[in-house]
């Protein structure tokens, strides 16, 4: 295939739901070979399928992306099938939405493991099989800025790893390897508008989504909620040699809310 990431090769963790399927299919759609993992089989094949299916390259792997047992075993078997490895975008994560009274240790300790823990062990199983360079792309959250109620732990972790970006990007700039490390830091996304299950469970069931739903698009510039897509064009331009002379930056898409301070 042709395209602006044409021979590259992309993991892509989380590549079970809407966001990573987002971020798989428009870099095989730019010409990458995906290596989609997760840990849901069903979704994770099927992103394989629908890419494979448009006529690109795609696998699955299962992934616990707080072993790093799973990390070497990904790692090693993108290799064996593609024989490189380019880009990593860290995109698995989740969220437990408390007052920080409610919260419990066993709350922090799980989204720190998996927001923080599990970048981390990727990056350092990643960073020294790009042997020509390559791009890690985290994924973090607005909260991850600003404060906002009932985020305590799940900001805590991410704002982790937009520091933890900052500062690899500055280590690989001092190592010489030529590895570009950013954030993308998305806004809420629906595919075509539509309440995600993730944030029916983290809100309180389908009232208390849709109330956050209309609470989002009053604040927002432009008006809508985003799709993963929008998103996904972002992590394109990070992953190509468009962005050689961009590192350590957090590339905001959220529909122009962060520009009104919310």
């Amino acid at each position: 295939m042709t395209g602006r990431l044409a021979g590259k090769v992309a993991v892509v963790t989380g590549g079970t739901g809407a966001l990573g399927r987002a971020f798989s299919r428009a870099m095989a759609k730019e010409g990458a070979r995906i290596v989609a993992t997760g840990r849901n089989e069903e979704r994770g094949a099927e992103t394989a399928r629908l890419i494979n299916d448009a006529g690109g390259e795609a696998i699955y792997l299962p992934h616990d992306v707080t072993s790093a047992d799973d990390w070497s075993r990904i790692v090693e078997q993108s290799i064996k099938t593609y024989g490189r490895l380019d880009t990593l975008i860290n995109n698995a994560g989740d969220a437990v939405l408390k007052p920080i009274t409610d919260l419990t240790p066993a709350d922090l300790d799980y989204l720190m493991k998996l927001n923080l823990e599990g970048p981390f062990l990727g990056m350092q199983d990643v960073i020294p099989c790009m042997k020509d360079g390559g791009s890690i792309i985290n994924i973090t959250v607005l909260t991850a800025m600003v404060g906002n109620a009932n985020s305590t732990a799940y900001s805590i972790a991410k704002g982790s790893l937009a520091h933890l970006t900052r500062v690899v990007a500055r280590d690989c700039v001092q190592q010489g390897n030529g590895v570009r490390v950013n954030a993308i830091v998305p806004g809420v996304l629906f595919e075509g508008g539509v309440v995600s299950p993730g944030a029916t469970r983290v809100h309180g069931g389908p009232d208390g989504a849709r109330r956050f739903q209309e609470k989002i698009i009053a604040k927002t510039p432009l008006g809508r909620i985003g799709e993963p897509s929008d998103a996904a064009a972002a992590a394109v331009f990070l992953a190509s040699d468009d962005a050689k002379h961009v590192t350590g930056m957090e590339y905001i898409v959220d529909g122009g809310r962060m520009a009104g301070g919310n």
